[in-house]
C-alpha cells in the first residue's frame, strides 16, 4: 500500500508571489489557516516529486530551559545523506488519521512518540514556520515548528542504533551549524527569538 502524505498546493499555500525563506515567525496563523483550508492527502511518491505541492511537516524542538535537545543521527541510518548530521528538530511526514480537523498536532504527537521517550511534563506551542526551495528536498516540504518545553531533561533517544542525543547549552550550538540540517540550521540562527 502506497503511502499518503498530506499536502497543501503551493499556490494555495504561499499566492502566486511570494515563496517565504528560511525560518520566520510572521504570519503563522495565516499559514495555519491555509493548510487548514487546502489540505489533502496525496500519494508519497509522487508528492516527493512535485514542487507545485507542499508537504506539511511539523517539526518539534525539544527544550529544557536554555539547553536544547541535539540528536546527531548515526551512520545505521539508510538515509546516508544525513549520516553525522546534527539536528535540534523532530519531525516527519502526517498521514491519515481520521479526519483533517487536529491532524496536524495529532502527527506531531506521533512523531514525538516514535522519536523520543518524554518522560518529563511538557507543553507544546507553534513558534513558526520553515520553507526553503533551493534544493530539491527543501522544495517539496514545509515545517511548522514547535516547541517542547520539559520540566526536566527526562527525554531519550528511542532508536539508539539510528540516533544519538543529548542536552546542550544553547552556546555549543552555534559552533555545530556546519553540521546540521538545513532546518535545524536555520532554528538556530534565530533560537533568540525563539526564546525570548
Amino acid at each position: 500500500m502506497v503511502e499518503q502524505v498530506l499536502v497543501v498546493p503551493r499556490a494555495d499555500l504561499f499566492g502566486l508571489t511570494h515563496n517565504p525563506h528560511g525560518f520566520d515567525t510572521h504570519n503563522l496563523g495565516f499559514y495555519r489557516d491555509r493548510i487548514a483550508r487546502f489540505a489533502r492527502f496525496v500519494d508519497r511518491p509522487p508528492a516527493e516529486e512535485d514542487p507545485s505541492l507542499k508537504q506539511i511537516i511539523p517539526y518539534a524542538m525539544v527544550r529544557c530551559g536554555k539547553r536544547i535537545l541535539t540528536l546527531t543521527r548515526l551512520a545505521k541510518q539508510t538515509e546516508k545523506r544525513l549520516h553525522n548530521k546534527v539536528s535540534i528538530g523532530v519531525g516527519g511526514h502526517i498521514n491519515p488519521d481520521g479526519g483533517l480537523d487536529g491532524i496536524v498536532e495529532r502527527g506531531l504527537q506521533r512523531e514525538l512518540d516514535e522519536e523520543l521517550d518524554l518522560r518529563a511534563e511538557t507543553r507544546i506551542r507553534p513558534v513558526g514556520y520553515i520553507n526553503d526551495d533551493s534544493s530539491p528536498v527543501g522544495s517539496v516540504h514545509f515545517g511548522l515548528v514547535f516547541e517542547v518545553v520539559a520540566a526536566t531533561e527526562d527525554v531519550r533517544v528511542r532508536e539508539t542504533e539510528m540516533m544519538e542525543g543529548g542536552f546542550r547549552e544553547v552556546s555549543e550550538l552555534l559552533p555545530l551549524a556546519g553540521r546540521m540540517e538545513t532546518w535545524s540550521r536555520f532554528l538556530v540562527e534565530n533560537l533568540a527569538e525563539i526564546l525570548r
